[in-house]
Order: structure tokens, then C-alpha cells, then sequence
């Protein structure tokens, strides 16, 4: 079995998380893709979402995806969870052949970062998805994963354009929005 784990904080999920979702599956040769929604970003002080509501957003948009299965494992800890950790806790439970890491390039620049990055890149094999906007220094050992979609969680907060959200989860997105008096 090959695996890719797709972390993040999904605040709020886009479409550019559904279509990277949508290219994994279809570039990686993979049994199955793990989104795992972070508690909290080890390199944030806060989400603009609370854990749990980007969990049920992320679990919605992926319902009934083939070869998608949305993890909790960072929620449920109620903490930070490093990367690492996930990692390893998926190589226990699901025994893959290969293990695929997809991370943005506005991440894998600061990869270095990383708690225990070493060991994470012994582990898995690092896929960065790169977008226009975005320029990193491309390694040999690094897959890359194309993605002509410039969008970020970060934009969308900033301008609240909801042709960003997916259509099965806009509603949502557009009510929690208001509730915290946003408009």
C-alpha cells in the first residue's frame, strides 16, 4: 500500500485544496490520500477557524471521494502536533510501502524549520506543490506537483471572494462567516 498525506490547517478548505486533492490522486500512483487537518500550525500562533469546524468543513468537502479518508488524529490531541508524529502514527496504522508528503512550496521554504525535518525526509518522500506566485529552490530528492490554481487560505480571508470555496461546503463557510461578524 503507498500513502500521501496532505496536512495543513485548511482555514478555511478552497478549491485549491480540492484540486490538489483531485492532482494527488491522480499524479501519485497511491492506494490511499490522508488529509490530515492541523489542531494548530506549529509555525502559527492561531487559526481563524477553530479545529474542530475546519475538521467538519475538510470531512464534508471529501465525503464519498474515492481513495480520500479525512484523519482527526491531530485534532483529537488538542494540541500541536509536528508533522513527524503524524507520520509516523500513519506508518503504524496503515503499514504502506511508500509514504508521500505533499506540502505547499510557501512551506517547503521553511521546511528547515520543521521539527525534526531530517527525519521526516528520511521517512517519506517530500511531493511540493508549486504554484504561480510562489518560487522555491527544487531539490532532486523532491517530487513537485503543479497546481494553476493562486489561491490561499490567507486570500480568501482577506477578501471573502467565495467563488474560493468549494460548492459543497460554501454555505457553510458564508454562515460561519457572518456569525463572526464578517461581511
Amino acid at each position: 500500500m503507498q500513502i500521501a498525506i496532505f496536512g495543513g490547517s485548511f482555514d478555511p478548505p478552497h478549491i485549491g485544496h480540492q484540486t490538489i486533492a483531485k492532482k494527488i490522486i491522480k499524479k501519485l500512483d497511491i492506494d490511499l490520500l490522508l488529509v490530515v487537518p492541523a489542531y494548530l500550525n506549529p509555525l502559527k500562533i492561531q487559526s481563524f477557524l477553530d479545529a474542530k469546524t475546519r475538521f467538519k468543513l475538510i470531512k464534508k468537502l471529501f465525503s464519498k471521494k474515492e481513495k480520500i479518508k479525512v484523519s482527526n488524529f491531530e485534532i483529537k490531541k488538542n494540541r500541536v502536533v509536528y508533522s513527524v508524529e503524524t507520520i509516523k502514527h500513519m506508518i503504524n496504522k496503515y503499514n504502506p510501502s511508500k509514504v508521500y508528503l505533499i506540502i505547499g512550496a510557501d512551506n517547503y521554504k521553511s521546511f528547515h524549520l520543521w521539527e525534526r525535518h531530517e527525519e521526516i525526509a528520511k521517512l517519506v518522500t517530500l511531493v511540493v506543490v508549486a504554484r504561480d506566485g510562489f518560487k522555491y529552490e527544487h531539490h532532486n530528492d523532491v517530487k513537485q506537483l503543479k497546481v494553476d490554481i493562486n489561491i490561499s487560505s490567507t486570500e480568501f480571508r482577506n477578501t471573502f471572494n467565495l467563488k474560493f470555496i468549494p460548492k459543497k461546503i460554501r454555505k457553510d463557510v458564508e454562515n460561519i462567516w457572518h456569525k463572526k461578524g464578517k461581511t
